[in-house]
């Protein structure tokens, strides 16, 4: 098989491997890849010479094949480093159809800019301006000649993007509220720890506690008051009770002749009179069986 031929159908390939690359991430990230290709290029124009010298005289290369590797090490790191890494490290959203085409084509060119600039460094430094490879193969032939036209192309496309997006940019954001369901309110109501029955703190809604659903309370009970721990005694009398403290005031029974028993109200607790209902087991108020 021809060797020329194998080379273009390979820079083919390598072209063709970054559109879906750009069809997945978007113009938004391809054009950090550009700029990362291209701060490659400039940093291998300026210290690609030095460094590589430098290079050649401590490894025992020679003097263009340091300078090749340089400049290579350059182009292919900030592309991956700064384009690839910059565009994963940033939050954008995610690309639509537009943006996913826009950086599949993008993509392409940057392909074409990193496969054509790694020929030219290999058509200078390795084969010392020698074309004879290049003018059989055309594709390689067609990226290594034709660098600044592509420059040029993308610069020009690049211009009427830029003009729109600075006159018709992505304006603010209307977010559409919905009514929320009753069904869905019922089920993404806030729970806490502790029981309904303990006080809500101030300024805060009431909330329903996590194993019981939010019912109201059978009769009216005394808020909880919490005061400074101290040791108390038992009251001798009731004005030794204070308004923070709860009492128990235990009822005496009400005493009928003998031989007559008493017929217990209904609706009422036979032993406190508090008022139950009718499927209640314990009273409420003394927790006495009913």
């Amino acid at each position: 098989m021809n060797p020329y031929l194998l080379l273009d159908v390979l820079l083919l390939i390598l072209l063709a491997l970054f559109v879906p690359i750009g069809f997945w991430r978007g113009a938004q990230r391809e054009v950090l890849v550009t700029l990362g290709v291209l701060l490659g290029v400039v940093l291998g124009e300026f210290w690609a010479g030095p460094w590589g010298q430098d290079l050649a005289t401590r490894s025992g290369l020679s003097e263009n094949g340091g300078v090749f590797l340089v400049a290579m090490l350059f182009l292919v790191g900030s592309t991956f480093l700064v384009g690839y890494g910059l565009g994963a490290a940033l939050i954008m959203p995610a690309p639509g159809l537009a943006g996913r085409l826009a950086g599949a084509l993008v993509a392409a060119g940057n392909g074409a800019l990193l496969l054509g600039f790694s020929l030219r460094d290999i058509r200078i430094f390795l084969l010392q301006n020698d074309v004879g490879l290049f003018d059989r193969a055309i594709v390689a032939r067609l990226l290594s000649e034709s660098l600044g036209w592509l420059l040029l192309g993308g610069a020009i496309a690049f211009l009427p993007v830029i003009v729109y997006l600075a006159l018709f940019g992505q304006g603010p954001v209307a977010v559409e509220y919905e009514p929320m369901d009753e069904e869905f309110e019922r089920q993404q109501t806030p729970t806490r720890r502790y029981p309904p029955r303990a006080p809500a703190s101030a300024g805060r809604p009431p909330v329903a506690y996590k194993t019981e659903p939010p019912r109201p309370a059978a009769e009216e009970t005394r808020p909880i008051r919490v005061v400074e721990e101290r040791q108390t005694h038992p009251p001798k009398s009731s004005t030794d009770i204070s308004s923070m403290d709860t009492a128990v005031l235990a009822r005496r029974p009400e005493r009928h002749p003998a031989g007559q028993s008493a017929e217990p109200l209904a609706g009422r607790c036979p032993h406190c009179h508090a008022q139950v209902r009718q499927d209640d087991v314990f009273c409420p108020r003394c927790g006495r069986i009913l």
